[in-house]
């Protein structure tokens, strides 16, 4: 009978620790690589998507307010309160906002144009900006314009 001799004992171990060789933790290494950039992905959707919203409501309060001061009876509080009704709609804070109006009251087919802005701060992403700019300037915020020109009636 031909045998083959038994392996030793140091033959039969493994090079590795079985924790080492085996790839039970790979996927959550690459989780944890890929969810900070999935998150910052996310919340960037929305942080964006909030800003385009605000710009559009500033654009419509704009708007409506050149509708209500070309109009030849209409006084500046009544411009003012159009602004305000439109950004309280979109829970924006209407004492935040700056509103230039010019060529109210003029003759017919003249221009009035009303710019109204608003300060945006990106709530999450803003921290997260300022920390990696460095600068002291606060990057995670921008001021939102629009204007809106029409003739007087």
């Amino acid at each position: 009978m031909n045998r083959t001799p038994m392996p030793t004992r140091a033959a039969r171990r493994p090079a590795l620790p079985a924790l080492l060789r085996g790839d039970r933790g790979q996927s959550l290494a690459e989780l944890a690589i890929a969810l900070p950039i999935l998150m910052a992905v996310v919340i960037g959707i929305f942080e964006f998507g909030r800003a385009w919203n605000v710009r559009q409501t500033v654009t419509h309060a704009a708007r409506e307010a050149a509708r209500s001061a070309v109009i030849a009876t209409s006084t500046s509080d009544a411009v003012d309160d159009v602004i305000d009704d439109r950004l309280i709609a979109a829970a924006l804070d209407p004492g935040l906002a700056t509103v230039t109006v010019t060529g109210m009251g003029g003759l017919p087919g003249t221009a009035t144009t009303i710019e109204v802005s608003y300060p945006y701060t990106f709530s999450f992403l803003g921290p997260v900006i300022d920390l990696l700019n460095g600068e002291g300037e606060i990057a995670g915020s921008l001021t939102l314009t629009s204007t809106a020109t029409m003739r007087n009636e």
